[in-house]
């Protein structure tokens, strides 16, 4: 990792003065981005001071992780591990003298800074990567004997065989099996006891110069000749077995905790895009001086992300962001690319635009593999030069993000959270939810809640600018500070596991919390074809709602005959908000029900002795008239269909074809359409005796006819029939 004393040669060598190309922020801010912050101990460029107490140096890490907080920031690299050193107790490695101002000796009071650093980025919702620089031992020869600097009981004194000068830097040489078993040994021995999201190399693999390493090449070729392309070959497989066997050992004690290396910002120079990158004139390449093959660590799995540092400003001569940038895009292979950033050049030549960050951000966003970016370092985003990390603030990391996810490493996500509550709060909308039941599976338990918010039912939970808030815990409760006044939304939540595998959305809630009001109006239908309808609105009086009705539905909506006259209908209003209420108004159902007469009459009036709705087959009328009547004049009539007898209209005429009795139907119909029937019974006698005579039922008299056996049905002769019926006989044979 560069540091400041570096800061002058670089801004040097690379001032080159050229146009920047302006990159506005994408109106959409990602859902998902790396927002990392490395927080440099070698040396205390960020912290800690030595010379504090132990609560001294927490206060100033906590204010470290409440500023990069504030910044919009999701992740913190504490360097744990600068020169083989330990800002935790080790049994492997002394105390950092950058801690206590003495290596080796233990902080005192005793605290962990370690676990202490977890903590509180865990508080803040941080993921926590430890920054271990895996080779360096001594940052500089010259200062080697400075007093308190090593300690007797560092691998630079127990360990000397184990030593690689380059320059004036001595390193753990990587050709050496137990030096990679030691480097090894030291992370697992984090990766067991602490509970750190990731484990994090810096760039320092073999340091560029002359280096000397014949007498381990001649122990251990593995096969490699021993040519210059050989030698290099082999220094690269040193590093790549370390690589390798430090994914495997991590994946295999804890599957989650991520792997992942911050080389330099330039692979190699080729004007072949599959080999390496356009844009290098000058710059360190770090496959040929650090002889570190990340690119075939991305494409063999061996890491999780690489976050290479591609410190140079947009339009750069040599070595250009925005060429760099694509060419590390399309050399993802499945695996996370973020993008270290050079704030600590910011204010220096080419780094005067105060935008110059928030650009390489937009353009990283643009990007389809880059998920997010690491600043280097803290100590510059604090010192705001051109107040670039205000407008960071305000613009860029205004809206929270999600880490990117990791499917290769797991794909199973925690339960849904349910029971998704909302109250007013002080200014806020306070939310409150039931998560999912715990479970002893690792993957699948809450690690936070991220808290979305739309004006729009359908919530987009993939949108950036949804997601309004991500809980700094496992805790069922966030209060939204930002929702405008005056403004109503629908909120919905979602868990998270480690791995930031997303669950399903919860249900849905708003800001809404007062029921709509509802007015209502008395209105009179009309019944058209027996029937009526009514429209919800029809009865509205003026209802209303803070957020608008979505719906509208009345108690009754169709009328029939039977409804005539004044009706009590509830009209119930719903909002977006769920809520609902209700009014009630009077319909007034306009309409008739019929009451028809039949009356019966014939033409002709010949007495037949029986009544005036009865025929006589045979003799008199011998078919009848049917009226039927109502007060409507608009009525109009049906009759039934019977045999013999044949209608239209109102009337209707019986001519029968036999004896019996006979029931006939009027149904009226009103002009609105409603139906009411009359009936009426015609009875039918049959008194025809053949050849024109009437059959009469002669009665025998009891003074004169008994005896002699008179008496029955006779034949006569039509004009005797007034006869017989004067003396009181009836028409028609005496069985009927």
């Amino acid at each position: 990792m560069k540091n400041n004393i570096l800061l002058a040669a670089i801004a040097s060598i690379f001032a080159v003065s050229t146009a920047v190309q302006a990159q506005s922020a994408p109106a959409s801010p990602p859902k998902r981005e790396m927002r990392g912050v490395w927080i440099s101990t070698h040396i205390s460029l960020d912290w800690p001071n030595r010379t504090q107490t132990p609560q001294q140096q927490r206060n100033a890490l906590v204010t470290i992780l409440d500023h990069n907080k504030a910044t919009g920031m999701n992740a913190a690299f504490l360097q744990v591990r600068s020169q083989s050193d330990a800002m935790y107790p080790s049994d492997l490695e002394p105390w950092s003298y950058y801690l206590t101002n003495n290596q080796g000796s233990a902080p005192s009071p005793a605290w962990d800074p370690l676990q202490f650093a977890i903590d509180e980025s865990r508080k803040r919702g941080m993921e926590f990567h430890a920054w271990i620089n895996p080779y360096r031992a001594v940052a500089n020869t010259a200062t080697e004997n400075t007093a308190g600097l090593y300690a007797a009981s560092h691998v630079s004194r127990t360990r000397p065989e184990w030593m690689l000068t380059v320059g004036t830097v001595k390193i753990l040489n990587p050709g050496l099996a137990a030096v990679r078993e030691h480097v090894t040994s030291v992370i697992m021995d984090i990766v067991n006891r602490y509970d750190v999201d990731g484990i994090h190399f810096d760039d320092y693999f073999y340091p560029t110069g002359a280096i000397n390493d014949d007498a381990a090449f001649a122990a251990d070729p593995r096969g490699f000749p021993a040519t210059v392309a050989g030698r290099a070959d082999w220094r690269r497989d040193n590093i790549n077995l370390l690589i390798a066997g430090v994914n495997e050992r991590i994946r295999a004690a804890k599957p989650w905790v991520k792997f992942g290396v911050s080389p330099s910002g330039i692979y190699r120079s080729s004007t072949d895009p599959s080999v390496g990158s356009p844009s290098s004139s000058g710059a360190n390449q770090h496959y040929l001086s650090n002889f570190a093959d990340t690119r075939k660590w991305l494409q063999q799995g061996w890491v999780d992300y690489l976050a290479p540092q591609v410190y140079w400003y947009i339009g750069q001569a040599g070595s250009d962001y925005k060429l760099l940038v694509p060419w590390w895009n399309q050399n993802a292979f499945g695996r996370h690319m973020y993008i270290g950033i050079a704030d600590y050049k910011m204010n220096t030549a080419g780094w005067t635009d105060p935008k110059q960050v928030a650009n390489q951000i937009a353009m990283n966003r643009a990007q389809g593999n880059i998920g997010g970016q690491i600043h280097f370092r803290h100590a510059f985003l604090a010192a705001n030069p051109l107040g670039y990390r205000t407008d960071l603030q305000q613009n860029a990391y205004t809206r929270p993000a999600l880490l990117p996810a990791m499917p290769w490493k797991d794909t199973l996500a925690p339960g849904a959270p349910g029971a998704l509550a909302a109250s007013p709060g002080n200014n806020a909308v306070v939310l409150s939810w039931a998560p999912a039941p715990d479970t002893r599976e690792e993957m699948e338990k809450v690690r936070r809640f991220a808290v979305y918010r739309s004006e729009s039912r359908e919530i987009d939970v993939e949108a950036g600018e949804n997601l309004v808030g991500v809980t700094e815990a496992a805790t069922p409760a966030f209060a939204d500070t930002k929702a405008a006044a005056g403004k109503y939304y629908y909120y919905a939540v979602t868990a998270l596991n480690r791995l930031s595998h997303e669950s399903a959305k919860s249900n849905l809630v708003t800001n809404d919390f007062e029921a709509p009001t509802v007015r209502t109006r008395d209105v009179a239908v009309t019944l058209a074809n027996g029937t009526a309808s009514l429209q919800p609105s029809d009865i509205d009086g003026g209802t209303g709602d803070n957020w608008g009705i979505e719906s509208l539905a009345a108690s009754q909506a169709s009328f029939s005959c039977g409804d005539i006259g004044a009706q009590q209908v509830t009209l119930t209003a719903i909002d977006k908000a769920g809520l609902s209420a209700t009014g009630t108004a009077t319909v007034n159902v306009l309409g008739r029900i019929p009451r028809p007469a039949i009356a019966v009459s014939r033409t002709d009036a010949t007495p037949t002795g029986a009544p005036g709705d009865t025929i006589v087959l045979g003799y008199g009328a011998q078919s009848l008239g049917l009226t039927a009547s109502d007060a409507d004049s608009g009525t109009s009539f049906a009759w039934n269909a019977a045999a013999g007898l044949s209608s239209s209209g109102a009337t209707a005429n019986f001519a029968p074809g036999g004896a019996g009795t006979f029931t006939f139907t009027a149904q009226a119909i009103s002009a609105n359409g409603c139906p009411a029937l009359a009936t009426v019974t015609v009875p039918v006698i049959d008194a025809r005796c053949g050849d024109g005579k009437v059959a009469v039922c002669h009665k025998p008299k009891k003074d004169k006819d008994q005896d002699s056996g008179k008496g029955g049905t006779v034949c006569v002769a039509p004009d005797a029939v007034p006869a017989f019926l004067r003396k009181g006989e009836s028409l028609g044979s005496c069985s009927q």
